[in-house]
């Protein structure tokens, strides 16, 4: 009897296991697995741009087609929505006012393209770099760092500054501080089982919930302590909303301790305030290093593929001297109690991730003028050319003598 029963139970198992074994096969040519990542075509920028001419190059990313010679002097630019540039014309983003500004200095032929993507970190930044690689070469490597955003972009496996979870992307862990991953890339599935992935969907359907959602919560559970609520500060304060703040930046210039009241999630670490913190916290720590490692990450890569690399970040009246001047301290509408200080030295932190022979940070001159809008303060066409003359002069010195 309990051997027939046993021989019941193996064969029962057996079934189900073939069966979900071959549910896994069919599903995977009719379920569409999860959406990670994003190029010029579903950039959260495209709806910016409304010219006839504005196509994805060969890696499904904004800029020109990516064609060269042998005699060229190949320059990659490796950012964000800045390098981008939705609003620009394509004739005047970055890398055409790069290559045209270093064509005519240094008399060399030079082809600049781009490979960047509005809210892009490093991390999707070195996996693009890697695709690049494998058809074509370069001279040059740039990053244009965002320090505002790059460390807590490459911390997380999605985009969002607050605790609900955004749209994910491939990303990485920093594990005895060696990278590890990528996790979720394009086209993969949820623990590498779209059978799994349903599953998971239908249980976070059920708790009005996504499945981004529990990927985000699963995550933290491997990342550093963020930040407390333990104590309390009462602070005497100016206190002005985020997007107060941002539209009328250069207004308050001359103001002090200035408390910046935000919806953004800054005591977990999602935020434009991470990691200017004091004192930081060990997730705050942790996105420094992985920001680190992941540079450095492309730097051996551009390495390996002949290429030099070089980090650039232009030092903005706004963002740079006017919040390092007057913005002192950030809390949550959420936890109106809590006053946490902040020290917003974008470029100080920046130096603490990249080698100084491989950072060139420089001073451009400008306010509202050379932003898209009071309401965007992407730089606009004047402000993409400042920067372009800078880098221009500075690779022209450089490489080319």
């Amino acid at each position: 009897m309990n051997k027939n029963l046993f021989k019941n139970i193996l064969l029962s198992f057996s079934t189900l296991f073939i069966l979900i074994f071959l549910s896994e096969i069919l599903l995977r040519f009719f379920y569409k697995p999860l959406n990670s990542g994003w190029g010029w075509d579903d950039s959260p920028r495209r709806n910016l741009s409304n010219f006839k001419n504005d196509f994805p190059n060969q890696l499904g990313l904004r800029g020109q087609n990516i064609n060269y010679t042998n005699e060229d002097f190949v320059i990659l630019i490796l950012g964000d929505s800045q390098v981008e540039a939705a609003t620009s014309s394509p004739n005047k983003m970055p890398e055409i006012l790069l290559e045209n500004y270093l064509s005519e200095i240094s008399k060399k032929s030079v082809k600049v393209f781009s490979l960047a993507a509005a809210g892009w970190g490093q991390d999707q930044q070195l996996l693009t770099l890697e695709k690049y690689f494998e058809n074509f070469r370069a001279d040059l490597v740039l990053i244009w760092s965002t320090p505002k955003n790059d460390f807590w972009e490459n911390t997380f496996p999605d985009r969002n500054v607050g605790k609900i979870a955004g749209h994910l992307k491939p990303t990485f862990k920093l594990v005895n501080n060696n990278l590890d991953g990528p996790f979720f890339t394009s086209n993969s599935y949820y623990k590498n089982s779209v059978f799994l992935q349903l599953v998971y969907s239908a249980i976070q359907n059920y708790k009005n919930q996504t499945i981004e959602q529990l990927v985000l919560d699963n995550w933290n559970y491997d990342l550093p302590e963020s930040h407390n609520l333990s104590e309390i500060k009462k602070i005497k304060s100016f206190e002005v909303d985020l997007n107060e703040y941002s539209q009328n930046i250069l207004q308050y210039k001359d103001s002090s301790q200035i408390t910046i009241l935000t919806h953004e999630n800054f005591i977990e670490g999602r935020s434009h305030f991470t990691p200017y913190l004091i004192p930081k916290s060990k997730r705050d720590i942790y996105s420094i290093d992985i920001t680190k490692k992941l540079i450095e990450k492309i730097d051996q890569l551009s390495n390996k593929n002949h290429a030099k690399l070089l980090v650039i970040y232009p030092i903005r009246d706004d963002f740079d001297i006017v919040s390092k001047k007057c913005v002192k301290f950030v809390k949550s509408y959420y936890f109106p109690e809590n006053y946490f200080e902040v020290n917003l030295n974008f470029a100080e932190v920046l130096k603490q991730k990249v080698h100084s022979e491989n950072l060139f940070m420089f001073k451009i001159n400008g306010g509202d003028e050379i932003c898209i809008d009071f309401k965007d303060r992407h730089l606009n066409d004047l402000g993409n050319d400042q920067v372009m003359k800078n880098v221009g002069e500075y690779i022209s010195n450089k490489f080319f003598k």
